[in-house]
């Protein structure tokens, strides 16, 4: 090979390792955004009162139960915001689950993994079994929630 030909392969060698440098910093730039972001309606006039009032009571009870169910109906002005406005909720979307992108879901996930912080009992194992009855999502979902779970927690298979 010639010298001209080793240079020009080492150039395009080495722009092609800085393009996809450069496109998996974006899609990881765009996780450090949403996690900069997220919640951020909570500090709103139309959440900040209700949550202020909820956020203790949580501790006590267990997620999916008849006292969490009453607790969300307390503040229900609020969680119907909450969920208007911020896409890592199912909710927002008119098709749930399906209408939300891989970013989406790995800021649900990381909500979900510390919102079982704050309750009693809280398990993300049994939250996702909770969730996949409550949202209807298939088990390849499930799935792949689980993979971001252990993603997270430095787990592995």
């Amino acid at each position: 090979m010639s010298k001209s030909a080793t240079r020009y392969n080492f150039w395009q060698t080495t722009l092609h390792k800085w393009n996809v440098f450069r496109f998996m910093v974006k899609y990881d730039w765009s996780l450090w955004v949403r996690a900069l972001l997220h919640d951020l309606s909570k500090y709103s006039k139309y959440e900040a009162p209700y949550f202020a009032h909820t956020i203790f009571r949580v501790k006590h009870v267990i997620y999916g139960s008849p006292e969490y169910t009453e607790l969300l109906k307390k503040i229900e002005p609020a969680i119907k915001h909450h969920y208007s406005v911020n896409r890592h909720h199912p909710e927002h979307f008119k098709n749930g689950i399906v209408g939300m992108n891989e970013t989406d879901k790995v800021e649900m996930i990381a909500d979900w993994l510390a919102a079982v912080k704050r309750v009693k009992n809280g398990d993300i194992y049994k939250s996702l079994e909770i969730n996949q009855k409550r949202f209807g999502y298939t088990d390849e979902d499930k799935e792949f929630f689980l993979s971001i779970v252990e993603k997270i927690k430095g787990v592995s298979r």
